[in-house]
């Protein structure tokens, strides 16, 4: 029996690592908050070092401010992390929400598109459950 139930623990540790980008001061709290909530984060506050993070770690979940400094955008990482890992759910946070930014979330098919300040619950909540979808039709 406690072998049957070892493979499915160690499934549900391993496919919650996530990749948190921001350039503000968010990813230095953010990331406490995902950790005690059972998250492996690693962090990178531009695009060059998210590239740099999908380079050279494998993730399931992406979590990514919508603007980022001038070195590109979120959904610069979005496609990067799409190419790299088509599973992982991609999230992206706004605190500039506007129509066209919604309709390319859309078209980029990002699992979701939160306006900050984000409240943790709904943010964790959606993780949680995009990463069981894909369990369960063993992505």
């Amino acid at each position: 029996m406690a072998e049957t139930s070892m493979p499915i623990q160690t499934l549900h540790c391993r496919s919650k690592r996530l990749l948190f980008v921001d350039d503000e001061g968010i990813r230095l709290t953010l990331p406490l908050v995902l950790q005690a909530r059972g998250f492996n984060v690693r962090v990178a506050a531009s695009v060059p070092e998210a590239l740099s993070e999908i380079r050279t770690h494998e993730f399931d979940v992406l979590l990514s401010d919508l603007n980022i400094g001038e070195d590109g955008d979120g959904f610069a990482v979005v496609r990067a992390m799409r190419k790299a890992y088509p599973n992982c759910v991609s999230i992206l946070l706004t605190g500039y929400p506007a129509f066209e930014s919604a309709v390319q979330a859309i078209e980029d098919q990002v699992d979701g598109y939160f306006v900050k300040p984000a409240g943790i619950d709904p943010l964790v909540s959606t993780i949680e459950r995009k990463l069981r979808t894909r369990q369960e039709r063993g992505h």
